[in-house]
């Protein structure tokens, strides 16, 4: 979702706010590129620590597939069913509350999983990206992590963000939390048995890529 959980300083409606005015390009951008990268058009899209649904629903407005809307927080998803609702996608989209080590889905029940700005936040990251692999379809593909797009998006979010969050002052985003860096991530997935993966670096983060 963004950069901030709705749990942590941030009320609901301000990190919805944010989600909906400022990072609202990010989740038809890497829709469309998730959906060209692995060749997927139907089937059922996990959004992990999915907030409002945004990313989620943007895969199932560009495709047929289903969306499983997943976060912790009711009121993330009361939000969701809202927006799946306000888009006309609530016959392809279900909320489903859980967490990221353990996911409420059967062994390869989902053709493409992805999450954005969520996995700083998952408590245990081996066990997470081992629940990944075992709800991964044999096809499928994982796009886990973050990132701010195309140069242009990356410096309207920016300008943006700087009005709302002193963090964002210097006119980039704030250094990502510890133990959250490429290097981090790879032992973890080791740890975890997963060895189908890559890493592709962004100017601002990268994105883990689980069935490659």
């Amino acid at each position: 979702m963004g950069e901030v959980r709705a749990d942590g300083p941030m009320d609901v409606e301000g990190f919805l706010a944010i989600a909906r005015e400022v990072f609202a390009p990010l989740y038809p951008y890497y829709a469309d590129q998730f959906l060209r990268e692995s060749g997927l058009r139907r089937g059922v899209c996990l959004d992990i620590g999915c907030g409002g649904g945004d990313l989620g629903l943007a895969v199932a407005g560009r495709s047929a597939m289903r969306a499983v809307l997943l976060d912790h927080a009711p009121a993330m998803l009361k939000a969701a069913a809202r927006c799946a609702r306000e888009r006309g996608l609530a016959r392809r989209a279900l909320v489903l509350a859980g967490d990221a080590c353990a996911l409420p889905l059967a062994d390869a029940s989902a053709d493409l999983i992805v999450s954005r700005g969520s996995v700083m936040f998952w408590k245990d990251l081996p066990r997470a990206f081992a629940e990944v692999r075992r709800a991964l379809a044999p096809h499928g593909r994982a796009y886990l992590g973050g990132g701010l797009g195309t140069p242009q998006m990356r410096e309207a979010i920016c300008r943006q963000m700087a009005s709302r969050d002193p963090r964002w002052a210097s006119g980039s985003p704030p250094p990502p939390r510890p133990g959250t860096d490429p290097g981090a991530h790879e032992k973890a997935l080791r740890a975890a048995g997963v060895t189908d993966y890559r890493i592709e670096r962004e100017d601002t983060g990268h994105w883990i890529v689980i069935g490659v």
